[in-house]
């Protein structure tokens, strides 16, 4: 090959050009164009992340206030259960209790006062504590007769109180937890009658 076939590529065609032209962009403007991209989706990117944890926290929120909603309900049927199972237990017991007094009052005074009396009348007294702190209160008897609390089993006709008084308590009534859960018994006094009848 000579020379001239080295320098020369010889006759060029319009397929061999390549045209070459400048939008006016420079490399910075490329660059800060492609930066914008990439940051818009950055950004989408970012709040779509945002966006899922706020969901996420949301439904993390419910799930919180679910199971505080759980535990209130399973705590509020603990506690009815516990005063269902009570109140069935303090109805067995008091006839125990009742027995119990009974054999008191009818207990003579010497022997109450010996240790052995001494330490039965100790344990009514506990007895009594326990139930209080359980919220077994006995019902009031003195005054005058109510029937939401109280029910006459006896009267007697007297000249000297109201009629409707209370006379004498002939077995105790309680409240459970602010619930009636046995009436009193009592002796209620009625008018004198005037003996026409």
């Amino acid at each position: 090959m000579s020379d001239r076939d080295s320098r020369d590529p010889g006759p060029v065609s319009d397929e061999d050009l390549i045209e070459l032209s400048d939008a006016g962009e420079s490399l910075d403007a490329a660059l800060a164009q492609e930066e914008a991209a990439a940051l818009t989706a950055a950004q989408e990117k970012a709040q779509s992340i945002q966006k899922d944890l706020e969901e996420l926290k949301d439904r993390h929120l419910r799930k919180l206030a679910e199971f505080e909603n759980h535990k209130k309900r399973s705590e509020r049927e603990r506690q009815e259960y516990f005063k269902i199972a009570l109140a069935g237990f303090v109805h067995d017991f008091l006839p125990v209790m009742d027995n119990f007094e009974r054999a008191l009052e009818h207990a003579r005074p010497a022997d109450l006062e010996s240790d052995f009396g001494q330490g039965v009348v100790i344990i009514r007294k506990q007895i009594g504590e326990l139930w209080k702190r359980y919220g077994l209160i006995p019902i009031d008897t003195s005054g005058a007769f109510d029937p939401n609390l109280h029910e006459a089993v006896a009267t007697e006709e007297t000249g000297t109180v109201p009629p409707n008084t209370i006379l004498a308590e002939l077995q105790k009534g309680y409240f459970l937890n602010d619930r009636l859960i046995r009436p009193a018994f009592v002796k209620v006094s009625v008018r004198k009658s005037d003996g026409n009848g």
